[in-house]
């Protein structure tokens, strides 16, 4: 069987406007905002010309070393140490370094720094929605798997880094906002994301023309084309506001999306992503739901990485979950439909209601942030970053031990692609009666902090009149 090919047919749907359409567990309804299947795949063939260029001049100003006796190209480099220093004298260097550094006229620092409280705000469920549905929930995109098996990054052995290292980039650009700003370490970040995606698109191209049929271009587009990196921050953006959010009960304002959107939009723009797309929430999703429509269709290789996702995370910090818990969420924040197509078991009853249990602390946890004094609410966000951040590098928290640098450590090499990885389920009835401990002390902490700072029964009298009873009325009745 072929790994590669999609699980299901992949008929072109019909986007006559009116037409109800469902992909990935999500309806919708097209309309004359959605771009054309046939238009969008056209970005399959197109991708950040510039950076490959910037590349090779960067390999002429400074060669690669050699590494296990191979040519690496970012062996003993700094990229963008490279680009920064040489952009003054080399013509192209300094095209792409001009381009990331001249803020477009659409950039508004104040909107942008909206956006990113939104993630303070909701840092519990935007962490799982890009974990669970973003990233794993991504790899039902049949094409860009086929990039993704090649590198070998997300055997089960190191599936682990690769994913400390995404974290360390989203929290890196949505710390602050010097952070995003040119020169900080999430736009710093960003561009470092650029340049090793170029070098992994020339690596692999390099590798077709020495061996015909390694990866194929016509079918599959160039490797990290425009539309996988339009799907791509559609993922960090779209996917979650209108997918990943909402399965967790969390729906965004027209304003609040406008603004989590710009943040994206400019770290897309960083990035050499294609970004007109985002200008309003509308074109956005319109965008989104074309997008997952052309490429989520699983196949034996999505089902491949998304397992091995599983399985490098079962026990790991900070959920320490067993791996039934991790298939609960899963299936949560992807549904059953997708869940089930990227082969994922799936979990009994106990388990589903764990991850309810879950959701529940988060939705008390986001709740009550507003109503907390703005000291409180500073102190929870320098501790959501201090923790995300020793999440990644902090050994002892099964972290990285360093800040990456997004260095090109899986290198596509011939007959190199990535197989699923086995689990050893011993030990995870103790890390589950751990767990269920500790959830159960988490919703009566989030229960009492939530009663102290929420006005629940405020809310309640204002959305349902006269049918709310104090409870001490209620109290007075019975006794």
């Amino acid at each position: 069987m072929d790994k590669s090919q999609p699980l299901s047919s992949t008929a072109m749907p019909d986007q006559e406007s009116g037409t109800i359409a469902r992909v990935c567990g999500h309806d919708f309804i097209w309309t004359h905002q959605h771009p054309r299947i046939k238009d969008v795949e056209k970005m399959l063939y197109t991708y950040d010309e510039l950076a490959m260029e910037a590349l090779d001049r960067i390999d002429a100003i400074s060669p690669p070393g050699p590494k296990d006796g191979r040519k690496c190209p970012m062996s003993q480099r700094d990229l963008y140490a490279l680009l920064e220093e040489h952009s003054q004298s080399d013509e192209v260097l300094g095209k792409l370094w001009n381009e990331v550094n001249t803020v477009p006229d659409w950039v508004d620092w104040e909107q942008i720094s909206r956006g990113q409280r939104l993630v303070y705000r909701y840092h519990g469920q935007m962490l799982l929605g890009l974990l669970f549905n973003s990233l794993l929930g991504g790899m039902a995109a049949w094409r860009v798997v086929e990039t993704l098996s090649r590198t070998g990054g997300f055997g089960v052995q190191v599936t682990r880094r690769r994913l400390l290292e995404t974290s360390q980039h989203f929290l890196e650009v949505v710390e602050d906002l010097d952070s995003v700003k040119p020169g900080g370490k999430g736009f710093v970040s960003s561009v470092r994301v650029r340049l090793l995606h170029s070098t992994v698109r020339r690596r692999i191209m390099e590798l077709e023309r020495q061996k015909q049929g390694y990866y194929d271009t016509r079918t599959w587009g160039v490797p990290i084309n425009d539309l996988h990196q339009v799907g791509t921050i559609g993922a960090y953006s779209a996917a979650l506001v209108w997918m990943s959010l909402p399965r967790q009960g969390v729906y965004l304002s027209e304003e609040e999306t406008a603004d989590y959107l710009a943040l994206w939009r400019w770290v897309g723009y960083i990035m050499g992503t294609p970004v007109d797309w985002m200008a309003t929430p509308a074109s956005a999703k319109a965008m989104m739901e074309s997008v997952i429509t052309s490429e989520m269709n699983p196949s034996r290789n999505s089902q491949v990485i998304a397992n091995n996702i599983l399985t490098a995370e079962m026990g790991a910090p900070p959920l320490n979950a067993p791996r039934p818990l991790l298939a609960a969420l899963a299936y949560r924040l992807n549904g059953h439909e997708m869940a089930s197509a990227l082969g994922i078991d799936r979990p009994n009853a106990w388990y589903r209601g764990r991850a309810w249990v879950l959701g529940l602390i988060l939705t008390f946890m986001s709740s009550s942030y507003p109503f907390l004094p703005e000291w409180w609410q500073r102190s929870r966000d320098r501790k959501f970053i201090k923790f995300g951040h020793d999440m990644v590098t902090n050994h002892k928290m099964g972290g990285l031990g360093h800040s990456a640098r997004f260095e090109f450590q899986y290198t596509p090499a011939l007959g190199k692609t990535t197989e699923m990885g086995a689990f050893d389920s011993a030990g995870s009835w103790q890390r589950a009666v751990v767990a269920t401990v500790g959830i159960v002390l988490g919703v009566a902490v989030a229960a009492l902090v939530s009663s102290l700072f929420y006005p629940w029964h405020e809310i309640a009298v204002q959305r349902m009149g006269g049918m709310v009873v104090p409870a001490e009325q209620v109290l007075g009745k019975l006794f």
